[in-house]
């Protein structure tokens, strides 16, 4: 840094060699101070304990005291090591500019420090003191205070000795800093000293205020009766404003005065006071009610009361609103302004959010609750803890005092050391919308919640190893009503049915693990009046049995094999089942009774639970702040729960803000082609973010629950083909309520003439869902054709044991495509190469059929089987194994239905994979006579291998 001009650098000198001098002064005056005051003080220890803590004051008022002497005598060395110096006199040696802070923040302390004692009275109890080190100095230490004061009162005397020095040394840096501003000419130097100097006045106003405010403060305690002050007086608080001095009152005269100081609000009645933290007060000069005329009122708002305070004057209540309003800020930033009722905070208000730690008092269901978090107007808004003296306790989202949003609630079993955890949504303070119970008894609940109990579509599943189950369905008023699937695991059986009061109540399917399944009808958990029990051979029971599957009373048994027993059962301990009635062995066309549940359970009436939900969805406008609370089905752990609150906080990635509702609404509209929705709907259904792809989620875990594991039931096979095309046109109309709701924020209409592809939507969602439903269906559909592919097994076994020629004839193939024409092979060469060339193709084409399970693969490899052969027939065997391109090597194609006997053409009734074998005549060492076969056409041909693939919804 440059230093002043030829014509400053006396005057720069000169004031250095002032500030030398003033600092020098004052440490000499520090010093007689510290021997003549503070040391015989310190002496003078009292007995007493109330005593004992304003002596606690004094000794740390000693200790700011030399701290300050310290670096007033550091800073004497450095001034007098300087002048020394020849070219002394640059701005530099000044080290009050570049400690500025140090200055200012050891001033402030020891005023604060000392303020603090005069509120307590600690001068006049330090004068009163009887202590005998006291005494013998007393005569000393008054001849020294007569230096600064005229004052005969000791107490007063010290009081001034201790703070009239600093003051006037305050003045002297200021007199010496103007000085050194003046001299400077204008640049980076004279603002340095320029804000040097503004900051040294603002410790000059700072302290007088804070001995005013001190001075305030302890007259009013002197006013006041000893029932106050045990209580309100505190050495750090300051009486801001009197309502004695400045008159205001609070409505309904609740109180005689009105006391502001600067962390609470005290309102005093009589012998009694209230007062409220300024941190949870607020001002609001709009108080909403009408005053009374003449009268200018403020509303004062706190976490449990809310009163009005009122004044003739509008100049008296502009005055307290803005004093109100400076206390709460300060109070709120933990520090006083600098200085105290300075520029920078005039103007500024309170904030209205803010976050504090509060116990409530008061009556009502929050009274000994402890909150921890965000407040808004005297009332929990935002995050926060809230805390019973029970043992409850409740963590998350507030509105205007209520739990609203996601929280997570732990609530104390009385009889153990355990605790129900609800992590779900709220709703004005009542559990409202999805979440996630886990009870202290190895319970868990995963499902809706209104009005704090289970209401709507649920799971409860038992853990514990004693009686472990899982009911999925209907719930209404904290029991399973309606529509459910009940899961014994130690009984090992399923019931899908009716409930209602937690019991089986209506028609209902059990299945065992066994394979028996039976319906009946249930009244209050009990089976009344007849049923149809289906046993594991196609026997088919009509009639009245007990829970253990015995036949009772009058009945109708259809055997397998045609026979039909009807008459009454009984069942005598020990000597099985008996019955009266008549045995008919005259075929009888068999009911239609394998396939349960399609009249008993409507499929619109099974998950309404489920539609419910995204329908109220819909209905509130799609706002993103309750999707979870609508939508949230697709989160089946807490972790997961965790994970996506976590991600409605937290800021998105680029690929998750893509699914945001707004975006997705958007994006919507963009995509109503028959093209691009398709491919919308695809990776909407892919995804867990989009609404489309969460009610998938949640109606595949019904799907589960009822056709997977146990459910898996041949007899249910019709009911789980049903529900699975409902579900296809559900979500279809859950995206065209998506596209209104987008075109309405967008001010449109639903076009009218609408795309006549549109109209054909659940044909379109219902490819894109079925893989995920694949595995139940699939396992269905091979139970129910069991039977058909162990007699095709049986075939294909008897179809091996037949001798070569007579399996090439059995199976019509040509003559001239036998590969038997070189006659020097012997038998078993013969039945090798046929073994070998002519079934590899076959069989391996055959067991991958067998061993895959997605339908697409099982699609690709007839695709290539099939290219293949028409390849081959086209005359093009490029791509054919080097034995196979002869035709003279090939005797036949396997499965081409060129070579295959017309009776063996149906396929139709294909069970899985594979032809139909059951029209085959298995006569072995017999063969039907050659026929000629006319060639089918590679149309034909792909048209007979269709049926490999499973329909499930034939």
């Amino acid at each position: 840094m440059a230093t002043a001009g030829i014509s400053g650098i006396s005057g720069i000198s000169g004031i250095l060699g002032s500030l030398l001098q003033l600092e020098e002064n004052f440490s000499s005056c520090l010093a007689r101070i510290d021997a003549l005051v503070l040391k015989p003080l310190l002496q003078a220890e009292p007995q007493d304990p109330k005593e004992k803590e304003n002596f606690q004051l004094l000794v740390l008022l000693n200790d700011r005291f030399q701290s300050l002497w310290n670096f007033t005598e550091e800073n004497s060395r450095i001034l007098r090591g300087k002048s020394q110096l020849e070219n002394s006199g640059c701005i530099q040696d000044f080290s009050i500019l570049w400690k500025g802070e140090v200055f200012l923040s050891l001033y402030i302390q020891y005023f604060v420090t000392f303020a603090n004692f005069v509120v307590v009275q600690g001068f006049e109890q330090a004068a009163r003191s009887k202590s005998d080190a006291w005494k013998l100095h007393k005569a000393v230490l008054k001849e020294f205070l007569r230096d600064f004061t005229s004052e005969s009162s000791l107490g007063l005397a010290l009081h001034l000795v201790l703070h009239k020095p600093f003051q006037e040394h305050i003045q002297g840096y200021l007199q010496l800093l103007s000085q050194l501003h003046e001299q400077l000419q204008e640049g980076s130097e004279r603002d340095v000293v320029a804000t040097v100097l503004q900051e040294f006045g603002k410790l000059e106003s700072f302290i007088s205020q804070v001995l005013d405010e001190a001075v305030f403060t302890k007259e009013l305690w002197k006013s006041l009766g000893y029932k106050f002050t045990d209580v309100l007086c505190v050495p750090e608080r300051r009486l801001l404003e009197d309502s004695r001095n400045l008159p205001i009152a609070s409505g309904a005269a609740r109180s005689e005065r009105l006391l502001l100081f600067d962390d609470v609000l005290v309102l005093i009645q009589g012998n009694s006071f209230q007062s409220f933290d300024l941190k949870l007060v607020w001002v609001d000069e709009n108080c909403g009610e009408k005053s009374a005329p003449g009268l200018h009122s403020l509303r004062i708002t706190t976490p449990e009361e809310t009163f009005v305070l009122s004044t003739k004057d509008p100049q008296m209540k502009a005055v307290w609103r803005w004093k109100l309003e400076q206390a709460v800020r300060q109070a709120l930033n933990g520090k006083r302004d600098f200085p105290l009722w300075g520029r920078s905070g005039e103007g500024s208000e309170a904030p209205s959010r803010r976050f504090f730690t509060y116990v409530f008092r008061m009556e009502g269901r929050l009274r000994g609750a402890t909150y921890e978090g965000e407040w808004l107007w005297g009332k929990p808004h935002g995050k926060g803890t809230l805390k019973w003296r029970d043992g409850r306790n409740h963590v998350g989202d507030f509105q205007e005092g209520l739990e609203h949003g996601f929280g997570i609630c732990l609530v104390p079993q009385r009889s153990e050391d355990r605790y129900d955890c609800y992590k779900c949504h709220w709703y004005q303070g009542k559990m409202r919308g999805y979440g996630i119970c886990e009870y202290g008894n190895d319970l868990v609940y995963r499902g809706y919640f209104k009005d704090n109990v289970r209401q709507g579509f649920g799971i409860l599943e038992n853990f514990s190893a004693e009686h472990p189950f899982r009911y999925t369905g209907h719930w209404e008023n904290d029991k399973k009503n309606g529509y459910g699937v009940w899961d014994d695991k130690e009984r090992g059986e399923r019931y899908i049915g009716m409930w209602s009061d937690d019991l089986r109540h209506g028609e209902g399917i059990v299945v065992t693990q066994s394979g028996l399944c039976y319906q009946r009808t249930f009244h209050a958990g009990k089976m009344v009046g007849s049923g149809i029990l289906l046993l594991e051979d196609d026997s088919v029971y009509e009639g009245n049995f007990t829970e253990e599957l015995t036949f009772v009373g009058k009945g109708k048994l259809s055997l397998a094999n045609g026979f039909v027993l009807q008459g009454t059962f009984s069942s005598r301990g020990g000597r099985g089942l008996s019955t009266h009635g008549v045995l008919s062995t005259a075929p009888e066309p068999r009911r239609q009774l394998d396939q349960l549940g399609l009249k008993e359970f409507p499929v619109e009436k099974r998950w309404t639970g489920i539609f419910e939900q995204f329908l109220e969805f819909l209905h509130s406008g799609c706002k993103e702040e309750t999707e979870e609370s609508y939508t949230g089905f697709h989160i089946q752990t807490s972790k997961e729960l965790r994970k996506s609150q976590e991600y409605l906080c937290c800021q998105r990635g680029s690929e998750e803000i893509f699914w945001k509702i707004e975006e997705i609404l958007e994006d919507l509209v963009e995509h109503t082609g028959p093209e691009a929705l398709q491919g919308y709907l695809e990776k909407a259904l892919e995804s867990s973010l989009h609404p489309l792809g969460k009610l998938l989620r949640a109606l595949t875990a019904a799907f589960q629950a009822t056709f997977a594991g146990i459910g898996a039931n041949r007899h249910l096979l019709a009911m789980a083909q049903d529900e699975v095309k409902f579900y296809s046109r559900k979500i279809w109309e859950f995206y065209l309520g998506l596209l209104r709701v987008a075109l309405e924020r967008k001010g449109r209409a639903p076009a009218e003439d609408a795309d006549p592809s549109l109209g054909k939507g659940p044909s379109l969602v219902l490819p894109l869902i079925l893989p995920g439903f694949y595995p139940e269906l699939s396992m269905l559909y091979m139970l129910q054709h069991q039977r058909e592919d162990e007699l095709y097994c049986q075939g294909i076994v008897e179809l091996s044991l037949f001798p070569d020629i007579q399996l090439l004839e059995f199976l019509d193939v040509q003559k001239h495509l036998w590969p038997l024409k070189d006659l020097t092979l012997t038998s078993n060469q013969r039945r090798s190469l046929i073994k070998d060339k002519c079934f590899l193709s076959a069989t391996e084409c055959l067991q991958k059929l067998i061993t895959t399970v997605d339908p697409r693969e099982k699609l690709e490899i007839l695709r290539r089987r099939i290219s293949w052969n028409v390849s081959f027939h086209l005359g093009n065997t490029r791509n054919a194994p080097f034995h196979l391109r002869d035709p003279r090597n090939v005797p036949f194609q396997p499965g081409d239905p060129r070579n295959v006997p017309s009776h063996m053409r149906d396929t139709r009734n294909v069970p899985s994979n594979i032809a139909d074998p059951r029209n085959v005549p298995f006569h072995l060492g017999t063969s039907p006579g050659p026929t000629s076969v006319p060639p089918l056409s590679s149309t034909l041909w792909s048209q007979s291998i269709t049926p490999v693939i499973p329909n499930f919804f034939s």
